[in-house]
């Protein structure tokens, strides 16, 4: 199976490791001609926070190019799966262009990203394509360029949105079902937890939920996953998240467990040593997502005719974190 990834972040640099490692082709598409130069001469290194052993591929082992040759290399030699990696402010500014040359390409893609909007996006930009949601807790950080940091292990659910193309016929869906079968037993075979899911939507208006309560406001403080619950001022701001966000998903009519707060809870406990992707952009001066974690649920609450003022206020708050004075 050849297998590409756009994004060489720390998700992308994790998954392209151990697929490698599984015996995977894999062409990994960077958006730096250094990271590119760098993989090829250093090599990729999994290292574990657990112990295990890492993972040291040479750069011979797998291929690292610029994303601006994507397109004319997969119209020559097409892969069997496309596994888009990047955030979404990237995801939004730079796919369309990269892709345009592929819109009748029948490609078989998964997204991984956080938040809303981006399977619509490609839908649009490749129409005859296979588009596949990925949920994942695996934690994964990058330490250089050529170097990630496998810092917790968890699971990667796949599966369609609710709402399937009206042209795909029952032969086209046995045809994605197999070509997600084969992925998941690639993913599987490095080493991952991963499965085919029915319920991705509920998965992602979960994880939705628990980005919009959490990361925003480590961004804010500057503080670990973990923190946030230590005192009773910072618990009470994102139970007021969560209440807003709630509202939203009741008037939308989208289903989320009776114990999501506890949920939302258990997470910071489970993750408290970690930096959310969130304030690892605000540290490192890089734009966020923030526009489609709590932008989301500022869009929702207005097609639903409700406000959400905490959310706009904190999405207008991140935001205005990174602005370059003129």
């Amino acid at each position: 199976m050849r297998i590409d990834i756009i994004g060489a972040g720390s998700l992308g640099l994790l998954l392209a490791g151990k697929l490698i490692n599984a015996g995977t082709e894999v062409r990994l598409w960077c958006r730096s001609e250094e990271q590119c130069r760098r993989l090829a001469e250093e090599g990729l290194t999994v290292s574990c926070e657990d112990g295990r052993k890492a993972i040291r591929l040479k750069g011979t082992r797998f291929q690292a190019a610029p994303i601006s040759r994507f397109a004319e290399t997969v119209l020559q030699e097409p892969g069997d799966w496309l596994a888009i990696t990047l955030k979404q402010n990237i995801f939004h500014q730079a796919l369309p262009e990269i892709l345009a040359p592929l819109r009748n390409s029948r490609l078989h893609a998964v997204c991984f990203q956080n938040g809303n909007g981006h399977l619509e996006l490609l839908q649009e930009l490749l129409p005859e394509a296979s588009i596949w949601a990925a949920v994942t807790t695996e934690a994964a950080k990058r330490k250089t360029l050529t170097e990630v940091i496998h810092a917790g292990k968890g699971e990667i659910c796949i599966g369609k949105r609710s709402a399937p193309r009206q042209e795909s016929h029952k032969n086209a869906q046995n045809e994605e079902n197999t070509a997600a079968i084969s992925l998941i037993e690639a993913l599987t075979a490095a080493g991952f937890y991963a499965l085919m899911s029915k319920e991705v939507d509920t998965m992602i208006y979960r994880k939705l939920l628990i980005n919009a309560v959490i990361n925003p406001l480590t961004a804010i403080w500057r503080i670990p996953n973990g923190e946030l619950p230590a005192s009773e001022e910072r618990m009470q701001l994102m139970k007021e998240l969560y209440t807003e966000a709630i509202r939203v998903y009741d008037a939308c009519g989208i289903a989320y467990a009776a114990d999501a707060w506890e949920g939302i809870l258990e997470v910071c406990r489970a993750t408290s040593g970690n930096i959310s992707s969130m304030l690892a952009d605000v540290l490192a001066a890089r734009a966020t997502e923030i526009r489609w974690i709590n932008g989301s649920i500022v869009a929702m609450a207005e097609s639903a005719g409700i406000t959400v003022p905490l959310h706009r206020w904190i999405c207008r708050l991140v935001e205005g974190m990174n602005v370059k004075e003129r």
